[in-house]
């Protein structure tokens, strides 16, 4: 193989002899090729640069003298001994050999991919880690870019990888590579040679996409938590109140019916105004109720519940609003699906939270559907699509939070969602978004069958297996 710019040449050594076959893969590294070979005739036409023999001292006359009459050989090492394995050479090779196992052995065992790179980036080794994650075998990475094996940074991120090699110092970032998945935290660690330039670094990798997921999750529950304390607060203060305004309402709108009043030109407009105040009144009621059912931390009523089943009544609730703004709606229920351990009346308001949302994304002549599937062994996928114009990228991380609408004011609270999240959590599920603008949007609720929570690593399985379009 060619060497680059700033590599050595590459050694090929032969090993003379069967019994020293093994040490072949023990002692080859990346600038060493090691080949064994049966008879010294067999180096000719091969370019060694070295040769190794192990012989008893009955073959080693003849081994001499062919080494003595062809010229052409390469340097020719020869252990001679009685008993080939206790010759001092010998048993230091074994030694070499290894030492080289335990460490090859610790470097593979390391489950993060680590991977050593010389002062340009070429790969000098890779554990298996870092094969699995780049989809190759450990064999085949050495000597190739870890630029060709990774893929470019995002855009508007930098390669740390990049940046250590060309300043020789150390980091810890985070990043995204085009032909890795997740987000990688990076860390490189520097070689410095003996006269302090720097002769490559050590890469190691982690996708941390899990963990990230998992801590945004956390930071959400505590927002939520934290603005259903004040929104019960706030509920409860404005209740009094608006429960006094709209009893006067009534009694003015009951004292309006006086035909006498009704006389006075000046009045006229008393009754329409007295019938917005009391329709106002009732949306503000509509408001501060779902408040309260955000705020309020319920544990699910646990039964065996048919999703299927559950999506047909939700789909007959709002059926009626569907028609009439001529918005069709279809199911597309999977057979057969597995029952699951739910609170049907805290699933069905959360189904009928994302129906609603759809319908109002869909225009007139648009189409809206619910959708079940498996999802592992262990979850089933309920799904509501609709072909919307979709939601923007930068709205995608604030549709949970409480209070946020993109609905023209007066027609959303910005607590369905919120809402919706809430119960999903509490059984142990999670909530995927997939949404392209023009082109509509997916919610799909992704639920346990027993309940319970899974682990990072299941759900990284489950993603893998089954991706949303």
């Amino acid at each position: 193989m060619a060497s680059g710019p700033d590599q050595p040449e590459r050694l090929r050594v032969a090993l003379v002899g069967d019994r020293q076959r093994s040490w072949a893969s023990l002692l080859g590294i990346a600038a060493i090729d090691v080949i064994p070979v049966s008879e010294l005739s067999d180096v000719h036409g091969q370019d060694f640069g070295l040769i190794f023999a192990a012989v008893h001292p009955s073959e080693a006359a003849s081994l001499i003298a062919a080494i003595e009459k062809d010229k052409g050989l390469p340097p020719t090492t020869l252990f001679i001994a009685s008993n080939v394995d206790e010759h001092p050479q010998v048993r230091l090779m074994e030694i070499l050999a290894r030492a080289k196992r335990e460490w090859v052995g610790t470097f593979d065992a390391i489950v993060d991919p680590v991977v050593l790179l010389d002062r340009n980036g070429l790969v000098v080794r890779a554990n298996v880690g870092f094969a699995r994650v780049v989809n190759r075998k450990v064999q085949e990475i050495a000597p190739l870019s870890f630029a060709s094996l990774v893929g470019e940074a995002a855009e508007g991120q930098e390669d740390p990888v990049a940046l250590s090699l060309a300043d020789g110092q150390p980091r810890t970032e985070e990043t995204r590579y085009s032909l890795l998945p997740g987000i990688q935290q990076v860390t490189t660690s520097p070689l410095r040679g003996a006269d302090g330039e720097n002769q490559g670094l050590v890469a190691i990798l982690k996708d941390v996409a899990d963990f990230k997921e998992q801590q945004e999750r956390m930071l959400q529950a505590a927002r939520l938590a934290d603005i259903g304390l004040l929104a019960a607060g706030v509920a409860h203060e404005i209740n009094t109140p608006l429960a006094s305004i709209a009893l006067r309402a009534e009694s003015l709108l009951r004292s309006a019916e006086d035909a006498r009043l009704q006389e006075i030109d000046s009045f006229k407009n008393f009754p329409r105004y007295l019938k917005t105040i009391d329709e106002e009144i009732f949306r503000c009621k509509k408001i501060i109720s779902a408040l309260l059912e955000f705020s309020r931390s319920r544990k699910p009523e646990v039964k065996e519940v048919d999703l299927n089943a559950l999506a047909e009544k939700a789909a007959d609730l709002v059926s009626h609003q569907m028609k009439l703004k001529q918005v069709a709606l279809g199911l597309r229920l999977e057979p057969r699906l597995p029952t699951i351990e739910a609170d049907d009346g805290q699933l069905r308001q959360a189904i009928l939270v994302l129906l609603m949302n759809a319908l109002d994304a869909t225009s007139p002549g648009g189409h809206v559907e619910i959708e079940t599937t498996r999802d592992g062994a262990g979850a089933v996928i309920l799904s509501v699509i609709d072909d919307g114009p979709g939601i923007p990228k930068e709205n995608l991380d604030k549709i949970f939070s409480p209070f946020f609408t993109t609905k023209p004011l007066g027609q959303g609270t910005g607590l369905g969602l919120a809402i919706c999240h809430g119960v999903v959590s509490a059984h142990g599920g999670e909530i995927r978004v997939d949404s392209e603008v023009g082109r509509g949007t997916r919610f799909a609720l992704v639920l346990p069958l027993h309940g319970h929570k899974e682990g990072a690593k299941d759900k990284k399985r489950r993603r893998e297996r089954s991706a949303l379009p």
